[in-house]
């Protein structure tokens, strides 16, 4: 009985939390890029979903310098993995004109810091709810910071 309700009260939490996040109507630009870190750092589609627009397209280069082109609904399949992400995330820039938006969002991961991804990210506010419209990235190596003794 008692485990019983435990997983009935953990479930009605988990769809609260979902629901939450789907419904989620951001109030400034840096609410809604935040949404999208969080989705991205752990695994978590519906955060992303809620982040960008339906029509928003998504297009970056990767660490092989190959170009990859998405729209919302893939980018949300690729990144729901429920896998964490141990990378440093980091809004780097946030202007802001009225109803328009543009962040840069850094990544740096690897066990030597030496991978990156510079996001700069489009938003616009409709009236309800401010959302991503667009996102173009590149990935970058950075240098290597090594945590060994100075040679």
């Amino acid at each position: 009985m008692i485990r019983t309700l435990i997983l009935a009260t953990g479930l009605t939490f988990l769809s609260s939390t979902v629901f939450n996040v789907s419904a989620q109507e951001f109030t400034t630009p840096q609410a809604a890029v935040n949404s999208y870190i969080k989705g991205v750092s752990e695994g978590v589609g519906k955060r992303v979903e809620a982040a960008f627009q339906e029509t928003a397209t998504i297009q970056f280069f990767d660490g092989r310098n190959k170009f990859h082109n998405y729209d919302r609904n893939q980018f949300v399949k690729m990144v729901d993995t429920g896998n964490t992400w141990n990378a440093k995330i980091e809004i780097t820039q946030l202007l802001r004109t009225k109803n328009a938006a543009n962040a840069t969002v850094e990544f740096t991961w690897g066990d030597n810091k030496q991978h990156g991804y510079v996001d700069y990210l489009n938003l616009i506010f409709d009236g309800k709810k401010w959302q991503i419209t667009s996102k173009v990235a590149q990935y970058v190596e950075r240098e290597s910071v090594n945590k060994s003794a100075v040679e």
